[in-house]
């Protein structure tokens, strides 16, 4: 009887380092729960100063009147650069401790957000955030793959990149439709 050797598929891999980055992701969403739920004044503090790095950089949030061209250049540009960053931190192998800190922040602004407009946390915003973290934690993974096939010498799949890089753009393309169709049609899912 002639034994075969189960080989892991260059997509198997990256699967792999995708369920991991989304676990730590999860891990660090708990830990900014838990983190919410007895500091709220440290967490308002804390996106608060993240508005005021945002005014540096140069983005503003959304006004009345503000035209739907600027919107969508704007968050295209925030969420492509944010997104490349993400691929190179995951090309570093900083995969762990970035889908910790990520998990962590995304929960502690979405959960600001109600105590600093004093509503509800729309589900809208739970979905849109989902998506963007999708495909951020996607981009990452990808760079890690790359790092580590790398590193192991061995031969890069230019399918599986391909694919991945196209899942990816068109994710990110959705996340801006539906952040742009929250921001000039609030009342659609309603």
């Amino acid at each position: 009887m002639v034994r075969t050797r189960k080989r892991k598929t260059k997509i198997h891999s990256y699967f792999f380092i995708l369920v991991s980055s989304l676990f730590f992701l999860s891990v660090g969403a708990l830990v900014g729960f838990v983190f919410f739920r007895f500091f709220k004044d440290e967490s308002v503090f804390i996106i608060n100063k993240f508005k005021i790095l945002q005014g540096f950089v140069g983005i503003r949030e959304y006004k009345e009147g503000m035209s739907i061209v600027y919107a969508f250049i704007v968050i295209l540009l925030g969420n492509l650069f944010s997104t490349i960053g993400y691929g190179v931190l995951g090309y570093l192998r900083t995969l762990i401790p970035v889908s910790l800190v990520s998990g962590f922040f995304i929960v502690i602004f979405l959960l600001s957000g109600t105590i600093r407009h004093s509503m509800a946390l729309p589900v809208s915003m739970v979905i849109l955030s989902s998506i963007e973290m999708f495909y951020r934690a996607m981009a990452m993974a990808l760079g890690e793959y790359i790092q580590k096939r790398r590193a192991l010498r061995r031969t890069l799949s230019k399918k599986v990149v391909t694919a991945i890089l196209v899942i990816v753009f068109l994710l990110l393309m959705a996340g801006i439709a539906y952040e742009l169709l929250l921001i000039y049609n609030p009342g659609y899912f309603t």
